[in-house]
């Protein structure tokens, strides 16, 4: 691993500062996001930066399950990721391409030295209200973005399964 190789970097922290995070900043992480794969480049994605220090942030604090809260409350932003308006022909490869951009998104946050947390415990209607995002429209994920809170605490070792425990060759149960 070298020491850009952001996709090893990056985790989901807990521990965050309230600092603000530049509006550039802001525009680069939203930028490698609309860069990501989309199937017949659809985009489909539409991304809410909500900034700490807002009554919306306040709003969406509050819309998440009580163990996110705790440490989500203290960073600079809040980024909803949710769908364009799903018609009747919802086509399930929107929330793989909205996960594409997601991923997009923490990989430069990492990369500009800021700390990610991408979530799924929220009430969907909460959400959706405090931000305006249309009925027909879902909320696919959220993603806590902020600079790394000054904590003696020392870092938890990050882990993965091994290769062979989640990737076959060829045919299920084959290893690599």
């Amino acid at each position: 691993m070298s020491s850009n190789d952001f996709i090893y970097k990056r985790k989901s922290s807990v521990s965050f500062s309230p600092q603000k995070i530049s509006s550039q900043m802001i525009k680069d992480i939203i930028d490698a996001s609309m860069w990501a794969p989309s199937s017949r480049n659809a985009q489909p994605w539409r991304i809410i930066g909500v900034e700490n220090g807002t009554e919306n942030f306040n709003k969406i604090i509050s819309a998440l399950s009580t163990g996110n809260q705790i440490w989500a409350k203290n960073a600079g932003l809040i980024l909803v990721f949710a769908s364009n308006i799903i018609d009747d022909d919802f086509n399930p490869k929107i929330f793989l391409d909205i996960g594409f951009s997601g991923q997009n998104a923490m990989l430069r946050a990492t990369e500009l030295n800021l700390e990610t947390h991408p979530i799924g415990g929220w009430d969907e209607e909460l959400v959706k209200h405090a931000i305006s995002i249309p009925d027909k429209s879902k909320v696919a994920f959220l993603l806590v973005v902020g600079h790394k809170a000054n904590s003696s605490e020392m870092p938890k070792e990050r882990t993965r399964d091994k290769m062979e425990d989640h990737f076959s060759l060829e045919k299920w149960g084959e290893n690599f």
